[in-house]
């Protein structure tokens, strides 16, 4: 049986299912809890076909992925204080090319304090470990891409409301970012170190929005620096614009503006850059979502270059029944790899990659502590360089266990 055959099969057995499911009852989890103290154990199981194992426009190998994932969630509520934390571990498990067996693990705590006088802080700490194997040695034709990724972030912001009308934030981060680079087994990946610090004022306008204006400051030290040209970059942003106040229905922060990035002290790079969160809750049973950002930063693949990567994203959420939700959502990705810096002749323009997805799933609570969730995404890459462009199907089911 060919693996789309498979796919069906599953797909079929799964919509059973969920029919069945129709009939049972079902209460949302809520954790084990100790006074203040809730702790939410879970486990999902999975499987995946991919059409494009490879992200090949010429060398495309479907395969059937089966994924275990655990984790536990934290939350503790104090008078003015809180935390909340995750930890979880996933392992996929590829049928036809083990090669392609991937480790992930990660975990992040958030603390927050307020004041009755207008002060709050916010302290959190975040670290994830993804892992693929696809050396140069591997069999048949490894593209010598991708190895474990590390990536540890600490941040932290500080606001006070000196009026009803006028608060200020100070926000600082703190980011690592490394490869395990094996020059026997892989071409270089770049990662690098980066300190930033911002400031943003908001003043209200109506009883619903405020005006926002936010500056930082960024500054990187990269590890892609060779033949004698600086590890080091800066950049700096101003960005104005709206966000909401207390409201039940929607909440928005859409942010525009313009960044000056000055990489590897060779020369000044200007672009528009902005930040948008957008929640809407339509009605009863709809809700909408819109994200999106856009920012310089060092380039991970190709030595002594930046890049400018643009995001949006939407989203469209269904609850059809009291325990079935269905969810729809298109993505757009745009990394400009357009800045090298050559040696006093200028900047030169080299490509850029463009990304498009969109994936539909669907979610029933079957039990209390049992959900399955089914979904099917699609992904197009294009590119200047041809070697970059595919594009792959996706489809994924579920079963989630959380106490």
């Amino acid at each position: 049986m060919t693996n789309k055959k498979q796919l069906v099969v599953v797909m079929t057995v799964f919509t059973g299912l969920l029919l069945i499911a129709q009939s049972s009852g079902a209460e949302e989890p809520n954790g084990l809890r100790y006074n203040n103290l809730s702790v939410s154990p879970y486990v999902n199981l999975e499987y995946t076909y991919d059409s494009n194992v490879n992200y090949s426009k010429d060398d495309e190998e479907d395969d059937n992925i089966f994924s275990i994932h655990p984790g536990v969630d934290l939350n503790y509520k104090g008078n003015d204080w809180g935390l909340n934390g995750t930890a979880w571990y996933r392992r996929d498990f590829y049928q036809d090319n083990d090669r392609l067996d991937e480790n992930s693990y990660g975990e992040n705590v958030d603390f927050y304090w307020e004041s009755p006088r207008g002060l709050s802080f916010l302290l959190g700490q975040r670290y994830v470990m993804s892992s693929q194997s696809d050396s140069l040695t591997s069999e048949p034709d490894g593209r010598g891409m991708w190895r474990d990724r590390n990536e540890f972030e600490l941040s932290g912001a500080l606001s006070y409301t000196f009026s009803e009308r006028t608060r200020a934030t100070i926000n600082a981060m703190y980011c690592d970012l490394w490869y395990d680079n094996d020059g026997d087994q892989y071409r270089p990946l770049y990662g690098w170190e980066e300190y930033s610090v911002g400031l943003q004022l908001a003043r209200q306008l109506t009883a619903k929005s405020d005006f926002i204006i936010n500056g930082s400051y960024q500054e990187y030290k990269s590890d892609g620096a060779v033949g004698g040209v600086s590890p080091d970059s800066v950049g700096y942003t101003l960005m104005a614009g709206f966000g909401s106040r207390a409201t039940e229905r929607i909440k928005y922060n859409l942010l525009a503006g313009a960044s000056m990035f000055d990489y590897a002290e060779g020369d000044q790079l200007y672009g528009f850059v902005y930040n948008a969160n957008v929640s809407w809750l339509l009605s009863r049973k709809w809700a909408a979502t819109f994200a999106g950002s856009s920012q310089f930063q060092p380039s991970e693949r190709e030595a002594n270059q930046a890049t400018q990567n643009y995001t949006a994203s939407c989203g469209l959420t269904y609850k059809m029944t009291r325990r079935l939700t269905a969810s729809m959502d298109l993505a757009y990705r745009r990394e400009e790899n357009e800045y090298s810096y050559d040696y006093g002749n200028g900047v030169e323009s080299s490509g850029s990659d463009d990304r498009y997805s969109a994936r539909l799933m669907t979610r029933y609570q079957l039990k209390k502590y049992a959900s399955l969730y089914a979904g099917v995404e699609y992904e197009d890459q294009r590119s200047d360089d041809e070697q970059s462009e595919f594009d792959r199907f996706r489809g994924k089911l579920g079963l989630s266990l959380r106490y």
